[in-house]
């Protein structure tokens, strides 16, 4: 796994014919025309997190690159855990600030880094996106606690946190 600035985001969503706004701002991509939307949480940890992850990595199937790109932090500044993303960016090797490199790169090797990073993500109430290639599906996690998962065909998808 690797860690990644804005304008590299960019430019592998460009290399990958994801759609960006002139903003940056990921697009809709109507080819997911399948969309389910669960709850993670409900205006705090719901411990359940690890678990909610696990089940969104299963549901994205066999990839072979990941990107989640945090896009929102600091909405719920008193369920931010700083210290445990940051050990967790720090093990990895990472010293960047998460707005210097919001983009976490994966590997279909890096799946259980991809797991606990999408957990720390639910954890911290932020928000993020994760696009897999070949882009057949997608999550939006929103720090209002929930998670969707869009995709080409019918999925199933039922992570069970509250």
């Amino acid at each position: 796994m690797r860690f990644i600035e804005t304008n590299e985001i960019q430019e592998w969503c460009k290399d990958r014919r994801i759609a960006l706004a002139d903003d940056g701002a990921l697009l809709d991509d109507p080819t997911l025309l399948h969309r389910k939307r669960a709850p993670y949480a409900r205006g705090q940890r719901s411990a359940m997190e690890s678990s909610v992850a696990r089940e969104c990595v299963r549901a994205l199937g066999r990839w072979d690159e990941c990107l989640l790109w945090v896009r929102t932090w600091g909405v719920w500044g008193s369920t931010e855990n700083w210290p445990a993303y940051y050990a967790l960016r720090g093990a990895r090797g990472e010293r960047r600030a998460l707005e210097k490199a919001p983009g976490h790169l994966f590997e279909r090797v890096d799946q259980e880094d991809c797991l606990r990073f999408l957990a720390q993500v639910m954890e911290n109430a932020w928000d993020a996106d994760v696009i897999v290639v070949p882009k057949i599906k997608r999550l939006r996690i929103s720090h209002d606690e929930w998670v969707e998962l869009q995709s080409t065909t019918p999925t199933e998808f039922t992570p069970v946190a509250v």
